[in-house]
């Protein structure tokens, strides 16, 4: 089977949604850290601040003017400086302007840190430098004035300010604790849209943009509790559909995972999944809250990752409802309502799959950006475009690969490399948005898959864990020992009802 032509569009993907969100965040951050260097700058004079780390211009921002602050303060002399006269000087400041000096360290510099600007070694002759560490309690001013004179009479390489203060309850960052907070976790990020970027294939087609931003404000404007809104799909759509339908059967047997077979089998006899008509979202969401306990939530295009993954969390998937345009059936450049469906909802209906799934999800909430980088760029590659090991052969698990019949094809081949899926090295794959990927993971078994996300998850630094209650669909926030004891009743009873499950097995066959 010749390889298909490979997409000259480019793919939008919740990968570089990630990548985009922590840049954009981490670009906010720094200009406002140059806002408060700038209006510091203005009362108290560059001598001291221009030289102050990032993180010491925020503490110094944020603490109030005469509010007792417990900091440390690293001191590097500059090559040619004294290390005893800067530590004699320091003392003498800190003291003179009211300063606690709780604790002193000193650590010898590297020798390639006392090379001068001429490359001489300024140390060569006399005692090598060291560098100072102070924990300190003062205030605001008091750290300013004594820092001032310091740079002024000290020649200073570096000169940081680092918060000491550990706290006892970390703030905990917002996130959706019950399942009816995800009406807060539907932010549609614009990236590739037929109205401005001429590489979509519905660019110029009034009716096809006019068509999907309908559908797009009705998924905007639901809410949980409503039922999922009806689409009347028109024949068009209906017919982009059975042509997808139609060729991507032929690849079912050869390249999907069994898991996918038997499970869109069961969707196909049970009637909700037909070869001709657009399945609604409702009648697939009431099968899959059945068989796994996962439900569907209408949503207006690609999410921010954070909000996607979170919504995992409570096994909630939110798909859209639109369909890609006519003039390009078999490759979508981003997620649509036959990639949901065709794609997503038959391994959704896996147990294995969806516990996978929601675990990653859970893994998100109060996650750090780079971590959920990180997160979605493992739930790229393995739920979206993984694969696994089957009879010696290689089959799709990724929705993304199954609803995509080039790709598909591309994939399973001997021309892209293949690697095995371990999510801390998947974690940091860069992903291609333009073209098919030159990589794939592999996977030994869904369930492999999620054992090893489960390791990878305890290098996840949080000061907190999470629990997922199914029976009030809440998250509950575990960061005491005592808040602990609820779970482990519950285990305790499960533990029971399982062990007279099988006393009472035992009995009926003896």
């Amino acid at each position: 089977m010749a390889e298909q032509k490979r997409p000259p569009m480019r793919r939008d993907s919740l990968v570089r949604q990630a990548s985009e969100d922590r840049q954009a965040i981490e670009g906010l951050k720094r200009k406002n850290t140059q806002n408060h260097r700038q209006q510091l700058e203005k009362t108290r004079g560059k001598r001291i601040l221009e030289r102050l780390n990032d993180e010491g211009v925020d503490l110094i921002w944020s603490s109030g003017e005469n509010e007792q602050m417990k900091f440390n303060v690293f001191l590097s002399p500059a090559p040619s400086e004294d290390s005893v006269k800067l530590l004699l000087q320091s003392l003498r400041s800190f003291e003179q302007t009211g300063i606690t000096v709780a604790h002193l360290e000193t650590r010898l510099m590297k020798k390639y840190d006392t090379i001068e600007e001429n490359g001489e070694d300024a140390t060569s002759n006399k005692q090598r430098q060291f560098e100072l560490l102070l924990d300190c309690i003062g205030t605001k001013n008091a750290f300013l004035d004594a820092a001032t004179k310091i740079v002024i009479e000290s020649t200073i390489k570096k000169f940081e300010l680092y918060n000491a203060v550990e706290k006892a309850h970390p703030t905990i960052p917002w996130f959706p604790r019950h399942i009816s907070d995800l009406d807060k976790c539907a932010h549609v990020v614009t990236k590739y849209e037929p109205t401005t970027d001429p590489r979509h294939p519905g660019h110029g087609d009034d009716t096809y943009i006019l068509r999907r931003a309908m559908l797009n404000q009705i998924a905007n404007e639901y809410r949980h509790g409503q039922p999922i809104p009806h689409v009347e799909y028109s024949e068009a759509e209906h017919q982009t559909w059975a042509a997808v339908y139609a060729r991507l059967k032929s690849l079912h047997e050869s390249h999907t995972c069994k898991e996918y077979r038997e499970n869109l089998r069961k969707m196909e006899e049970a009637g909700v999944i037909t070869p001709h008509k657009i399945p609604q979202l409702s009648d697939v969401n009431q099968y899959l809250q059945q068989r796994t306990g996962f439900q569907l939530r209408p949503c207006g295009g690609l999410l921010s990752a954070r909000d996607f993954l979170a919504s995992l969390a409570f096994r909630v998937f939110q798909a859209t409802q639109y369909v890609r345009h006519t003039g390009s059936p078999h490759h979508s450049p981003e997620p649509d309502v036959i990639h949901e469906l065709l794609g997503h909802c038959p391994m959704f209906a896996d147990p294995v799959m969806a516990q996978f799934s929601q675990e990653i999800g859970l893994l998100s909430l109060g996650a750090t950006d780079e971590q959920i980088e990180q997160l979605s760029t493992v739930y790229w590659f393995i739920i979206e475009f993984g694969l696994c090991e089957e009879d010696g052969k290689l089959k799709a698990i990724g929705a993304g690969l199954i609803s995509a019949y080039g790709e598909l094809i591309h994939a399973c081949s001997d021309t892209p490399e293949h690697k095995a899926f371990e999510p801390a090295t998947t974690a940091l794959q860069p992903y291609e948005d333009v073209d098919y990927q030159p990589l794939y993971f592999v996977a030994k078994s869904i369930f492999d898959a999620m054992s090893r996300l489960r390791q990878y998850a305890k290098s996840f630094s949080k000061p907190f864990s999470v629990m997922y209650d199914p029976f009030t669909q809440t998250v509950e926030v575990i960061d005491q020992p005592r808040q602990l004891e609820r779970w482990m009743e519950k285990l305790k009873t499960d533990l029971s009802t399982l062990t007279d499950a099988f006393d009472a097995m035992s009995t009926k066959k003896n």
